[in-house]
């Protein structure tokens, strides 16, 4: 009988208590030794289950339908998306911003800027359920230091392209060829074979995207007969000449 001791980690804890109390030490020390061990082991255990009974206890938080988000949370988002969808189709033109616009824009681009960060802050405020939300993942959590950057970058976007490009679609409008200087440069996702417009006193520097043969035609350097519709907002180019 004694060459087969019980096998103790089938006990529970209250089982493993009560072998304690009742164990003859002096008869059987080993066992004695192996069980106390044993309710060491299944006390530990039980000490980290609620850690996870409440990982599990506490799923993430279901999605929230637009129409039950707070204002401000709907407010930031839209103004987001708008932003994100003007600088999409901005990149749709070869749109070059006047200088009369652009050399005016300091004041208005950091306004707004400011603006939607504070809204921002205000808005992890008032909700704590998309604070909450965010700090869940690791993208949330970078998303709440990322985002009052990049509303400043998209601040200067918007108001320098997206902006002058559509009161330059509602604005009075002429056909213009111009003979503009250009420089090479390196190709872009939305424009693999790139040439750089050069700015003028009127105008801000432009993208002109081409076929690859008719880049490598041209010198690094030169000058180039551009076609486009202008505004008192800036030009659109819509063709080219080469020499």
């Amino acid at each position: 009988m004694y060459n087969n001791p019980p096998d103790y980690s089938r006990y529970t804890i209250e089982e493993l208590e009560d072998v304690l109390d009742n164990i003859d030490k002096e008869q059987f020390p080993e066992r004695y030794i192996e069980a106390k061990a044993m309710l060491c082991t299944k006390m530990k255990e039980q000490a980290r289950e609620p850690n996870s009974d409440n990982a599990r206890a506490s799923p993430p938080l279901p999605k929230i339908k637009w129409s039950e988000q707070l204002l401000i949370t709907r407010i930031v988002m839209s103004l987001f998306l708008v932003m994100i969808f003007s600088g999409v189709l901005t990149v749709c033109y070869e749109f070059m911003p006047a200088k009369s616009w652009t050399t005016n824009t300091t004041k208005l681009i950091w306004g707004l800027a400011s603006i939607l960060v504070i809204m921002w802050f205000a808005c992890l405020k008032k909700d704590p359920k998309l604070k909450k939300r965010l700090r869940e993942t690791w993208g949330g959590k970078l998303a709440i230091v990322i985002m009052p950057f990049l509303f400043m970058m998209m601040s200067w976007l918007f108001i320098d392209e997206s902006l002058p490009l559509g009161l330059h679609m509602i604005s009075a409008q002429q056909e213009v060829r111009y003979d503009m200087d250009y420089k090479k440069k390196r190709g872009k996702k939305y424009c693999r074979q790139r040439v750089e417009i050069i700015e003028t006193e009127e105008l801000e520097h432009g993208d002109l995207c081409m076929t690859e043969s008719q880049r490598d035609s041209l010198p690094k350097r030169g000058k180039i007969d551009v076609v486009g519709i202008r505004s008192q907002y800036g030009m659109v180019i819509h063709g080219f000449r080469l020499p």
